[in-house]
């Protein structure tokens, strides 16, 4: 998918998960770092697109920087699942090797950055009507890791 349908349907998310409006920002920002994998040189849709990077990502954001642990992980899921839908799927599961994906769309299909950004509107349009999911379990592992590091 591209940068913008990335930050647009990471936000959209965020919107929906009544995120504040700084983290809906910020969640825009984390849905497009995924893609820092070419600048790092590494394997693209590696490391940077599987579970255990958004787990070590999460995990490294709660201690040092609760208030964008969500974020974070809102930003890095949307990414995963936005690029699931490209030929070369994602190594969701590294360091294994084998790549999932849901669809076949190229990154700069407009068929498919379409569907994104569809999919992003009809998250705004329920939560406009009063739709969301409650966040405070992992609003709570994000502090309870916060109170962990900073422990001496």
């Amino acid at each position: 998918m591209l940068r913008k349908t990335h930050a647009v349907f990471a936000m959209a998310v965020a919107f929906f998960l009544r995120l504040t409006p700084s983290q809906i920002i910020a969640s825009g920002f984390f849905g497009v770092i995924s893609d820092m994998d070419h600048t790092l040189g590494l394997r693209h849709r590696g490391f940077t697109h599987s579970l255990l990077f958004v787990f070590l990502a999460y995990l490294f954001t709660s201690a040092l920087f609760p208030n964008l642990a969500l974020p974070v992980l809102v930003g890095v899921l949307t990414h995963i699942f936005a690029d699931m839908l490209n030929p070369e799927g994602v190594e969701l599961f590294y360091p294994l090797k084998k790549n999932y994906r849901i669809a076949k769309f190229r990154f700069d299909s407009v068929l498919g950055n379409g569907l994104v950004i569809a999919l992003s509107a009809a998250l705004v349009v329920l939560r406009f009507k009063g739709y969301s999911v409650s966040l405070k379990p992992l609003e709570d592992f994000s502090a309870f890791v916060h109170a962990l590091s900073r422990l001496k």
